[in-house]
């Protein structure tokens, strides 16, 4: 169900266009309406909050989730569309339709941006025995100074803060295909923990993480942990 939504969006624009242009009145009205209707109707789809958690993996390493990941290259390419078409059932100017190409530029740097992630299988987030790694960029462990859970109930976000850098690495749930709040527990686990750091990506010591997280959770009385871990032969249970 990835690829679809890679060029779903732009196509739909373009047909609006088309149609617009071929219309004698209301052109821009029409393909206003459209464009948000068929787009909205995507977000619906594709909004990942309206999905249950997904099972944790062994190894840390966690991919944006495929449908909106690819949602998003195709409304980056979409939007791109969008600006010129625009602008072509405004005027002829060829100057104005010239700089509506220069802005449509950039949704579309965006958007190659993440085609070439998803086409690579760049991890949202992988760790490793010297740090992480969140959309392929590393942080060693040592540069992290805390790891939060900002936003609100609606919108949360998972914020790795970094020494030297003033903004802090964010992660979302349109972005990465994991739970929050086990990744606030998994990162806030082995910065604490630097001796269990060199066993990261063994199965077992996935195993045994899962379980002191999962069961320390449920001590305390809180939800939101993830689903059983998934190990190199399926959908295990959870560790007991």
């Amino acid at each position: 169900m990835r690829w679809p939504w890679v060029v779903v969006p732009p196509l739909y624009v373009l047909a609006a266009g088309a149609l617009a242009h071929a219309l004698p009145l209301g052109r821009f009205f029409v393909f206003g309406v459209l464009v948000l209707a068929g787009l909205g109707v995507g977000h619906l789809l594709t909004d990942p909050r309206r999905r249950a958690d997904p099972p944790a993996r062994p190894g840390w390493s966690f991919p944006p989730p495929a449908r909106p990941a690819s949602a998003r290259i195709g409304y980056a390419f979409a939007a791109a569309a969008i600006v010129v078409i625009d602008i072509t059932l405004l005027t002829t100017d060829p100057l104005s339709i010239g700089i509506a190409v220069v802005v449509a530029a950039l949704p579309l740097a965006v958007g190659v941006q993440l085609l070439a992630r998803l086409v690579r299988g760049t991890p949202a987030l992988r760790l490793n025995p010297a740090g992480i790694e969140v959309r392929g960029t590393p942080y060693p462990w040592e540069r992290i100074a805390a790891v939060e859970l900002n936003g609100d109930p609606a919108n949360p976000r998972l914020d790795v803060l970094l020494i030297g850098r003033r903004q802090p690495v964010a992660l979302r749930p349109l972005g990465v295909d994991a739970n929050l709040l086990f990744l606030l527990d998994l990162l806030g686990y082995y910065h604490a923990n630097p001796a269990a750091r060199p066993l990261i990506g063994d199965p077992s010591e996935a195993e045994r993480t899962h379980a002191l997280l999962l069961r320390a959770r449920l001590a305390a009385g809180l939800r939101g942990g993830p689903r059983p871990i998934v190990t190199a032969l399926g959908a295990a249970g959870a560790p007991s």
